[in-house]
């Protein structure tokens, strides 16, 4: 199907998420001593639900790298973005197989499919590294990682056949079954390879070869230069690493868990994030939201893109819950969802409250992706670590977790029922918040598509809101709703203008 990348919503795939499913209890240990048969791999369990992730209106499934994963200089349990071959599955996933047969599934249920890979490095035990000049390498011959990566090894484009190889890899899982393969890819550290020439090189020839399908070619990237200049090369989609930035350095936590607004002095160590750390302390957390939103809107079209992946959780930064907490995550999805240029992108797990972040290098261990506790005059007064973890940790009790389900659903429903918030233009909109200029949170736009007119209104801060020109908000309410002319903490509304 053609046209199908403005209408995605993205559901990653961790596959050590899905392997997890051994006892949970002793009780549960002990039954299992009496022997499990026909368990599923990873990939077959996925393929088997497959209708479950659609039932939540998910429409993209994005799996992190299947590959074999490195031996040599192994972190931990071994990392998926550490890859010994590009053409074959990792045995803890499944199989060849499996994986066709999880692509075949997904294209049947209408769904779509993409995947992971490095076209930056590979593991330092990879089928290439017996190549000549494959790789890069120090002055004494040894293999060459980028920053701490020891379990790497950087490839050098420069070299046509390292250039002939990657393309090779993926013409074969785009053709891998028969002819109907994976509908793209999730490139990660797309921007960092050594010659990115190599990207207009072969975007071009597979979007040629492929020239009656839609591939979906998604950069992990940081920054939007580096986004723009790989959108010039070809590339469809990107990371919009600035949106989750303002989270990051935007929202901490108080001593009783709760979101709290919270401008981190590292916000402005980060040179690309300046402008963003600028807007927020002249006008607040609204104008750093703002910027990142209309970042794409010039020289962009609402139709053919390029789009950005926006998100609260993602599989290297852990969850939105923890770090942020429930009420920010709740707001800056529906501001996800209602944003323009955007494929809303889903971690699995968050649809029920997910609050670890699951493996990469180890089963459970600390890790940096922590958050910051912050007292009433938003001084830091601690950072607590984040947590890696194998299984899953959900929203405690049933309820909390379908409320989680349904609130995700809903904003999937909203974004699928108007063709304005999937495709409209967007323009920001004043409606007169009461507040001091400093501390505005909340961002408002209109998105405009076909004859219709839908206006937005998000509340990121956890104070309640007066806006003065309600008239602008007059229409059919399509989800949230305003009290007396006041947007509550973290809440939104959407109406229908024309």
């Amino acid at each position: 199907m053609k046209d199908w990348i403005p209408e995605a919503v993205i559901y990653q795939v961790n596959l050590r998420a899905f392997a997890a499913r051994g006892p949970r209890n002793p009780i549960e240990a002990f039954s299992e001593m009496r022997g499990a048969e026909g368990v599923s791999s990873p990939l077959q369990f996925v393929a088997e639900h497959l209708s479950q992730i659609k039932e939540l209106g998910a429409n993209v499934v994005y799996v992190m790298p299947p590959f074999p994963m490195g031996i040599e200089g192994r972190k931990g349990v071994g990392s998926n973005y550490s890859i010994r071959d590009f053409r074959a599955i990792e045995p803890e996933y499944g199989t060849m197989d499996d994986f066709v047969g999880l692509v075949g599934r997904v294209h049947e249920l209408g769904m779509k499919i993409i995947v992971d890979l490095t076209p930056n490095h590979t593991s330092r035990d990879n089928v290439w590294t017996s190549i000549e000049g494959i790789h890069c390498r120090e002055d004494d011959g040894s293999l060459y990682y980028d920053y701490d990566w020891s379990d790497t090894a950087k490839l050098d484009y420069t070299n046509p056949r390292t250039r002939h190889e990657m393309q090779s890899v993926l013409s074969f899982w785009l053709d891998v079954c028969d002819g109907d393969g994976v509908d793209g890819f999730r490139f990660d550290m797309a921007h960092m390879i050594n010659d990115p020439s190599f990207w207009n090189e072969v975007l071009s020839e597979l979007t040629s070869r492929h020239s009656g399908r839609d591939l979906l070619f998604l950069a992990e990237s940081y920054g939007v230069a580096n986004n723009r200049d790989l959108f010039e090369r070809g590339m469809n989609a990107a990371y919009d690493d600035d949106f989750y930035k303002v989270c990051l350095y935007g929202y901490a936590r108080d001593e009783d868990g709760q979101s709290k607004v919270c401008l981190s002095r590292e916000a402005f160590t980060n040179g690309d994030f300046s402008s963003k750390a600028e807007a927020f302390a002249a006008s607040g957390i609204a104008a750093a939201f703002e910027q990142a939103l209309m970042d794409y809107e010039t020289g962009s079209d609402s139709v053919s893109g390029p789009w950005v992946a926006r998100y609260t959780d993602n599989h290297d930064e852990g969850r939105g819950v923890y770090r942020f907490g429930d009420d920010a995550v709740r707001a800056v999805s529906r501001l996800i969802f209602l944003s323009g240029h955007c494929l809303p992108f889903l971690l699995c797990g968050q649809e029920f409250g997910a609050a670890n972040r699951p493996t990469i290098h180890d089963r459970l261990k600390p890790c940096d992706k922590g958050y910051r506790i912050c007292g009433p005059d938003c001084e830091q007064t601690a950072q607590v670590e984040g947590v890696e973890f194998e299984g899953n940790l959900f929203a405690r009790g049933p309820r909390a977790r379908q409320a989680w389900y349904a609130f995700y659903r809903d904003l999937i429903e909203l974004r699928a029922a108007h063709p304005g918030l999937r495709r409209g233009s967007t323009k920001l909109c004043d409606l007169g918040e009461v507040c001091g200029r400093h501390d505005r949170t909340v961002v408002a736009f209109e998105r405009q598509w076909d004859g219709s007119l839908i206006r937005c209104a998000i509340n990121m801060g956890p104070e309640p809101r007066r806006l003065k020109h309600l008239t602008r908000l007059a229409g059919d309410v399509l989800y949230g709703a305003l009290a007396d002319g006041t947007l509550g903490p973290f809440e939104a509304v959407v109406t229908l203008v024309v």
